[in-house]
């Protein structure tokens, strides 16, 4: 059941064009209530630099130019798929862009229902949240001086790699994500499908647990592994016997070990009876308490029209459609 929510917002437009208004991108800020539009490829970059911690902007679908994140905002999008049932497409940022969130701010940054094939660079954050994104390669404080900590992901599509530093600086947990390449120490897996593609080294201080697990290329005895279907000839019987090992090239497993936007990563009727999860339920990323969804879970702006010209007194109508799940 979906709830519509029908906003109209007069804005002052002096100086708006007709082309202006008319632009299919929007981006919409909320400030303590107050809500304020922009329009075109630029406005994430607009209401980035009008925004204050803790400030929400919503992305209509569409591209819009990328802007280097640091605020602690809420940022959310159309999605990051085709949704073919309400016709609505995702909401795609088109540039490489850093996240740079000083270690004083108390606010979480979280970032829902996006979609890049650009790199993004994680220079310095903590304790942010990413849901139902689709990202390309992420470098997680990788570099000296730089910090990635308390990272939570949650049903999200990394296409390439995942890199974070060999430190304590470096943590994440990924929920029902899809992981291609991942690099780096003290991660959290839960029923994810990881190593599509990309770099994949067994990560030290982490947990693998209810995962699919594409050819790892080393192991630890830091690494702890649970419940976990995996191919390749290294075994991963340390430090328990839980997991189960089949050939990459098996009919039973082999239509979800390769990367692509448009595959669902749904476990063939043999590959669920090879194993199951601590829970019960089937590893990788329909298992467990939140079976993966693409659908973001935030109001997203469906549709919205505006007026062709502005009014005698100088404003401009706006009737903007939110839609948000039940």
């Amino acid at each position: 059941m979906k709830k519509f929510i029908v906003l109209f917002v007069a804005v002052m437009a002096m100086f708006a064009t007709t082309a202006k208004a008319q632009s299919s991108l929007l981006a919409t800020l909320n400030h303590e209530g107050t809500i304020s539009t922009f329009y075109g490829t630029n406005a994430l970059i607009q209401a980035h630099a009008a925004a204050a911690d803790g400030d929400v902007i919503t992305l209509s679908s569409g591209t819009f130019q990328s802007v280097n994140i640091t605020k602690a905002v809420t940022l959310r999008g159309a999605g990051m798929v085709l949704d073919a049932a309400t016709q609505t497409e995702p909401t795609v940022l088109a540039n490489e862009f850093s996240i740079n969130i000083p270690d004083e701010t108390t606010q979480r940054l979280t970032i829902e229902g996006i979609y890049t094939n650009q790199k993004v660079n994680i220079e310095k954050l903590k304790n942010a949240m990413f849901l139902k994104d689709r990202f390309n390669i992420i470098f997680a404080g990788y570099r000296s001086g730089q910090m990635a900590t308390d990272l939570t992901f949650i049903h999200c599509k990394i296409a390439k790699n995942y890199t974070g530093a060999n430190t304590t600086y470096n943590s994440a947990s990924f929920q029902n994500c899809i992981v291609s390449g991942i690099d780096g120490y003290n991660y959290i897996f839960n029923n994810c499908i990881i190593g599509l593609g990309g770099i994949h080294y067994l990560c030290y201080t982490s947990e693998y647990k209810n995962c699919v697990i594409k050819t790892p290329q080393s192991s630890s005895n830091s690494t702890t592994m649970y419940n976990n279907l995996y191919t390749g000839s290294h075994s991963l019987d340390i430090p328990n016997k839980t997991n189960v090992r089949v050939d990459e090239d098996s009919e039973v497993i082999k239509n979800i070990l390769v990367y692509s936007d448009d595959n669902d990563f749904k476990l063939t009727e043999e590959a669920k009876a090879l194993i199951k999860g601590t829970d019960g339920t089937e590893v990788g990323i329909y298992g467990g308490n939140l079976p993966f969804d693409p659908t973001p879970t935030n109001p997203q702006i469906s549709k919205f029209n505006v007026a062709a010209k502005t009014t005698a007194d100088g404003k401009l109508s706006v009737d903007i459609e939110v839609k948000s799940a039940e």
